[in-house]
């Protein structure tokens, strides 16, 4: 049965058709036979009570140079779609957060919002780590200098990550003896006003970093690795790094079904566990990415998978 789809996304003409996750997505939708609606989030609004955007209906054109054909705008309700797919990707700043409010103010529960507001809002992407101890490089959160030379003379080597940023960005690797600590750490905090998250470095990153599927609590065996150049410890394509094939181990999947239990608990219906060696660094519940290269290396269309999975839950 076909359904309406309302996607929200950054300005559809900048997207990579070649990796872009949202492409996938919409572009399997469409093959199944569903109706695609597109919405830039800065024409969300609220009334009479009722979340309303300037949305457009919409074509993917898989084989044309202009990949997608819209239609003129007008104002409707987030209420008249079947499902609403949320895909912007951060800064998780103040309007991503009143974003998220507003998604949650739609009345007809029977619509399906992926993920829900409640999740992006209630769970940051690099903390969410901190729920799975036993899975995970030794981290500090903090916004004191004090603590994190603290936590560098105890490791050495440690990274510096922003909380509300992705693809690698403002991500530093310090050393022990890193002349540039007192600025970075400055600069990051805010001088003591923002939170940071530290980690212990983890040698295996020179070997890669590899992103696992998740789709409604099912981890997706097979997967990528992706690797960082000479020239930067970052592994992100966005940085750099370049991407392999890579199939999960049996001891790699306990670890993801036991994140995946959670994020499932948790209404999280889409997901990318980031894991390097046997540790968990990141999941990225945002706008994982990812699914185009998996795709291509495993001869898969998890994007079918992904809308199989919801028409089941109907």
């Amino acid at each position: 049965m076909s359904k309406k789809i309302l996607v929200i996304m950054d300005p559809i003409e900048s997207i990579n058709v070649n990796k872009d996750t949202t492409y996938q997505l919409m572009l399997a939708a469409q093959n199944i036979g569903h109706e695609l609606y597109y919405m830039n989030p800065g024409t969300l609004s609220v009334d009479l009570c009722e979340p309303f955007g300037s949305i457009s209906k919409i074509k993917i054109n898989k084989e044309k140079e202009l990949f997608y054909e819209k239609a003129e705008e007008n104002k409707i309700q987030l209420s008249e779609f079947n499902y609403v797919l949320m895909r912007l990707d951060p800064p998780v700043d103040n309007n991503y957060i009143y974003i998220t409010y507003i998604l949650d103010m739609i009345k007809n529960k029977n619509i399906k919002v992926l993920n829900t507001g409640s999740s992006l809002r209630n769970y940051n992407e690099k903390l969410i780590t901190l729920n799975f101890p036993n899975h995970i490089p030794d981290t500090l959160l903090t916004c004191n200098k004090k603590e994190i030379h603290v936590f560098k003379e105890k490791h050495k080597k440690i990274i510096l990550k922003p909380l509300n940023l992705m693809g690698g960005k403002s991500i530093y690797l310090i050393d022990e003896f890193d002349k540039n600590f007192n600025v970075i750490t400055e600069d990051m905090t805010n001088s003591g006003k923002n939170y940071i998250l530290a980690q212990e470095y983890l040698p295996a990153a020179s070997m890669g970093d590899k992103r696992i599927i998740v789709i409604n609590g099912q981890v997706i065996e097979e997967s990528v690795i992706r690797i960082p150049n000479n020239n930067d410890h970052r592994s992100n394509l966005a940085s750099g790094g370049s991407i392999e094939k890579y199939n999960l181990t049996k001891d790699e999947m306990i670890i993801c079904k036991e994140v995946a239990s959670f994020l499932k608990e948790k209404d999280i219906f889409l997901a990318g566990i980031d894991m390097i060696g046997d540790k968990i660094t990141e999941v990225n519940i945002t706008s994982p990415t990812c699914i185009a290269e998996i795709n291509d290396f495993h001869n898969v269309d998890l994007g079918k998978i992904f809308w199989k999975t919801i028409n089941e839950l109907d």
